[in-house]
C-alpha cells in the first residue's frame, strides 16, 4: 500500500508559483503593492526627512520644518505631492518594496528560504536609492552652496540603510515566529514586530545618519572640531532626531510594511484566482 507524504506549506507555495500565469500575476501584485505603499507613506516621510536635514544644517528648526510641511500637506496636498522631495521618496520606497516582494516570490518558486535573498535585495535597492535621495535632499536642504556628497557621508548612509532593511524585512518575521511559539496570535505578532523593530533600531541608526550629515555640512575636520566636535553635534540633536526618525520610519516600514502585506495579499488573489 502506497503511503502519502504530506507537502509542507513551502512546497505547496512553490508548486502554486510554478504555474507561469500565477507567478506573473503574483509579481504584478508585488509591484502594485510597492507602489500603493509608497503612495501612502512618501508624503509624510518626505516632510520628516527634509526637516531633519534642514534642522541639522541650521537652516530651520525641526518644529518649524515639520509644521510648514504638514500645513502644506493638509491645505495644499496636490502642491505637496508634486514637490521633488516627495517624488524622490516615492521612488525609493516603491522600488524597495517591489524589489523585496518580487525577490520573496521568486525565492519561494525556486524552493529557497527567502530571508537572505530578501535582505540582499532590500538592502541593495534601498541603500542605493536612499543614498541618491539623501544626496539630493542634503544638497537642497543642507548648509552652504550645494556640492557633491562625499564618500564618508555615503558610507554612513549605506551602513544606516543596511541596518534599517534588516529591521524592516529580515528580523520581524523571525521575531514574530518566536512570539508565536510563546502563544502570541500570529496576526498580533506580525503587526507588533513590524511596527516595533524599525522604530527601535532608530536608536542605533540615527547617530550614523547624523554623522553622515555632519561630514557633508562640515567637511573640514579642523573646522568641525575633530571627532569630539562631531560627537558634540550628534549628541545635541540625537534625541530630537531619533524621535523624528521614528516618526518617519513608522509610516515608511512600520505601517508601510502592514499596508504592503495586506495590499499584496489582496492583489495576488485578484490577479491569480479565477473570478467567480
Amino acid at each position: 500500500m502506497a503511503t502519502t507524504v504530506a507537502m509542507t506549506p513551502q512546497q505547496l507555495e512553490a508548486m502554486r508559483l510554478s504555474n507561469s500565469k500565477v507567478f506573473y500575476g503574483t509579481v504584478g501584485a508585488d509591484i502594485l503593492a510597492g507602489a500603493c505603499t509608497a503612495g501612502v507613506t512618501s508624503p509624510v516621510v518626505a516632510i520628516i526627512d527634509r526637516s531633519i536635514i534642514a534642522n541639522f544644517s541650521g537652516k530651520q528648526t525641526l518644529i518649524k520644518g515639520l509644521g510648514e510641511g504638514f500645513a502644506t500637506l493638509l491645505t495644499r496636498p496636490w502642491v505637496h505631492m508634486r514637490q521633488p522631495s516627495v517624488l524622490a521618496v516615492f521612488t525609493v520606497y516603491s522600488l524597495t518594496y517591489a524589489a523585496t516582494n518580487v525577490t520573496d516570490t521568486t525565492s519561494k518558486r525556486m524552493h529557497l528560504d527567502p530571508s537572505i535573498p530578501k535582505l540582499i535585495a532590500s538592502s541593495t535597492t534601498n541603500t542605493g536609492l536612499t543614498i541618491w535621495k539623501d544626496s539630493l535632499l542634503t544638497r537642497w536642504f543642507g548648509q552652504g552652496t550645494p556640492r557633491p556628497v562625499g564618500l564618508a557621508s555615503y558610507a554612513c548612509f549605506g551602513f544606516r540603510d543596511s541596518l534599517t532593511m534588516a529591521a524592516a524585512f529580515t528580523f520581524p518575521p523571525l521575531l514574530s515566529e518566536a512570539l508565536q511559539g510563546r502563544g502570541v496570535a500570529k496576526g498580533t505578532a506580525d503587526v507588533a514586530t513590524q511596527l516595533a523593530l524599525p522604530c527601535l533600531f532608530q536608536f542605533v541608526t540615527t547617530p550614523v545618519h547624523l554623522l553622515g550629515l555632519d561630514f557633508y555640512n562640515r567637511p573640514d575636520p579642523v573646522a568641525a572640531g575633530g571627532s569630539i566636535g562631531r560627537l558634540r553635534a550628534i549628541r545635541k540633536e540625537y534625541l530630537p532626531s531619533t524621535f523624528a526618525r521614528m516618526g518617519r520610519i513608522l509610516p515608511a516600514f512600520g505601517f508601510g510594511g502592514v499596508i504592503n502585506k495586506n495590499v499584496r495579499a489582496s492583489a495576488t488573489r485578484w490577479f491569480t484566482e479565477p473570478s467567480k
